[in-house]
């Protein structure tokens, strides 16, 4: 047996401390502070109250907003969909007005146009009823913000680029409430068929997406709804186009492998 390090210390007084074998390069443990126990998950930390003006009825109301530096981008699945972290920005990224109902995607919020406006005011707002919208809402209430914003696109004549871009999100939605497979392939026929229909009509980008982008959207959401032979032409094409990026170019061609990989299995 090793002789203790501290022998010779027992005429000390010490032999009861020094038979213990005392690790003199042991690294304290930090001691966490009360506040540190006691901290949970605050959605106040990740989101906040934010005036808005309502374009259409000129009140000032609030919606929650997200605090970007405090989240985190975990990953992009394989229709472009964000994934962050602790908490889900698609739940806070339509903008509703309390007092009228006009309701819209944040990045379409405030471009709305003065017809658009007597449209919300003579065809919607006589008929809303105020829901309150709580800080931390269930996937239902958040898919139901949503489909009042689709509305409102349809009610204001909306082009086809926006509603499509509503259609994705609540696809995005469906796929995140789990049990409700039919309506997620719903929105994601009308998310291609409103696409389809912006690239044929309207210029681009359309709310922040480039020609090339949609048409992987196209690709990826025809994938989805099992229309492989669309989904391979469209990818096809993105891998050789110069307008392609490599990131992009990359991304279709691990989408294009996955579906000859499952047709090859059937």
């Amino acid at each position: 047996m090793a002789e203790n390090i501290f022998g010779g210390l027992e005429k000390f007084g010490f032999a009861d401390i020094i038979e213990k074998n005392i690790d003199i390069f042991q690294i304290a443990r930090k001691k966490e502070s009360l506040a540190e126990k006691e901290k949970v998950f605050d959605i106040n930390d990740y989101v906040y109250a934010k005036k808005y003006r309502c374009p259409v009825c000129m009140e000032t109301f609030e919606s929650y907003a997200v605090k970007w530096g405090k989240t985190r981008l975990n990953s992009i699945e394989f229709d472009l969909r964000p994934i962050y972290s602790p908490i889900n920005h698609l739940y806070y990224d339509v903008i509703s007005c309390s007092l009228c109902g006009y309701t819209a995607v944040s990045e379409t919020f405030d471009k709305i146009t003065n017809k658009q406006s007597e449209y919300i005011l003579t065809e919607l707002k006589p008929h809303y009823k105020h829901q309150e919208y709580p800080i931390e809402p269930s996937v239902e209430a958040v898919i139901d913000r949503y489909k009042l914003a689709l509305l409102n696109a349809t009610i204001k004549k909306a082009k086809h680029g926006e509603k499509a871009y509503i259609c994705m999100k609540l696809t995005w939605l469906y796929r995140t409430k789990g049990d409700d497979p039919i309506n997620e392939k719903k929105f994601a026929i009308l998310t291609i068929k409103g696409f389809t229909h912006a690239l044929e009509e309207e210029h681009t980008p359309i709310i922040g997406l480039e020609e090339v982008t949609i048409f992987y959207i196209i690709a990826a959401f025809s994938k989805f709804i099992g229309n492989n032979k669309n989904a391979l032409k469209i990818l096809s094409a993105i891998i050789t186009s110069r307008k392609s990026s490599e990131r992009l170019k990359d991304r279709a061609r691990d989408l294009k492998d996955e579906i000859v990989k499952q047709n090859n299995a059937s």
